[in-house]
């Protein structure tokens, strides 16, 4: 009735017009969803289970394809998608929030389209000196310092000093590092070091790394007296050297090396100069390297997940070289790097300071970089006096 008066009175020019039926409100239209990206799931298993059609899960796996590398999707990564509301099998956006605020967005409306969006990034200087009255650790999140750190120089600086023992609280530590940080502040990807300074009672170690993907040199009183690189940086020492319950075969047994927590996929480096012996499978340990350092030293790198294709028998490394990629193969319970030292065919703990000599002095670069960063922090040599 009240539809018929309308048009009654607009026949008459008494009403203005207005539409017999406005649009309906989008949420009306779309069906809004959200995803977290679980440990096992895949884009395929997530839109699978929202009942997007194969057809179209392909079609998006392939778009995306083009502007990201689905391999590298990780737990809490975020999905959101808009489907139709009366199908909501037929999809007509979806987002794709992974690492370091990147943003991928497709559009069904005809042809799918990707597009990134990398949020900008700020190349920021940190720097930080202070005294260790306990653990590494708990110095560097006491200064806002990346954690990983306190890992990353366990390992680096293992030949010359045991952060155990040999901190009795009162040393002078300083740090030097850059980060990436996004918009709101938070950091992007891996921070890089650039020198550390720890003054122990009785010498001054220092630390250079000249490239961030490259070997470092430590100093000792201002003489070079190792060039090495982690195996690995930013993993967790999750098994030392020594008798332990064996994670999978039960009963305990002697640990020839010590183990880095870290994802599948994470690099994996040469500690030292030397020559690849061998690259294969071995068994229990999985997919294998092993370099010759000369002087009856050995490093071993086991449960690889893959091996770089230049990393061949017979092949010089430098020290930092990457050889594969922390995987979980062999005898294992989860990803992780098994690093092993052996002299003359013995295994020894690989924290030990004599597990690796020095192999290479500090080039000219090295030493430019070592006064660079000692006046950037307030000291003018390797002596303890010589501060301001």
């Amino acid at each position: 009735m009240i539809r018929h008066t309308t048009l009654l009175l607009l026949a008459f020019g008494l009403a203005a017009p207005v539409p017999v039926f406005a649009d309906p409100p989008t949420s009306h239209v779309l069906s809004q969803s959200t995803a977290t990206i679980a440990s096992g799931d895949t884009l395929d298993s997530v839109l699978g289970r929202a009942s997007i059609s194969p057809n179209v899960r392909a079609e998006a796996a392939l778009a995306l394809a083009g502007v990201y590398d689905l391999t590298e999707l990780r737990p809490g990564h975020r999905l959101e998608w808009a489907a139709e509301k009366i199908d909501p099998t037929r999809l007509l956006r979806l987002s794709l929030f992974v690492d370091d605020g990147v943003e991928i967005n497709l559009s069904f409306n005809g042809p799918i389209t990707a597009e990134r969006l990398d949020p900008p990034i700020r190349e920021v200087d940190r720097r930080e000196t202070l005294t260790l009255q306990g653990p590494l650790y708990e110095a560097l999140v006491a200064a806002n310092a990346p954690e990983r750190f306190a890992v990353d120089l366990t390992a680096l600086l293992a030949g010359q000093v045991d952060f155990r023992r040999d901190i009795k609280g009162g040393e002078s530590f300083a740090l030097v590092w850059r980060e990436d940080q996004l918009p709101d502040g938070s950091i992007a990807g891996e921070p890089r070091l650039n020198y550390a300074r720890l003054e122990l009672t009785d010498r001054v170690l220092e630390l250079v790394a000249s490239d961030a993907a490259g070997p470092v040199i430590v100093f000792e009183d201002g003489e070079a007296v190792q060039r090495s690189a982690a195996p690995i940086l930013g993993a967790r020492l999750s098994s030392v050297f020594g008798r332990r319950n064996h994670p999978v075969l039960g009963g305990v047994r002697m640990h020839t090396g010590i183990d880095y927590a870290a994802p599948v996929g994470t690099e994996v480096s040469a500690t030292g100069a030397g020559r690849i012996i061998f690259a294969g499978t071995i068994r229990g340990y999985g997919l294998t390297v092993d370099i010759d350092h000369g002087g009856g030293v050995v490093t071993r790198y086991a449960h690889l997940s893959e091996i770089t294709d230049t990393a061949e028998q017979g092949t010089r490394v430098k020290a930092g070289s990457r050889i594969g990629a922390v995987g979980a193969t062999g005898l294992v319970s989860g990803p992780n790097l098994h690093y092993e030292v052996r002299v003359d065919g013995r295994p020894i703990d690989p924290t030990d300071r004599e597990a690796l000599s020095a192999q290479e002095i500090a080039s000219v670069d090295d030493l430019n970089a070592l006064t660079t960063w000692r006046k950037e922090t307030g000291f003018k040599s390797a002596k303890m006096e010589d501060r301001g």
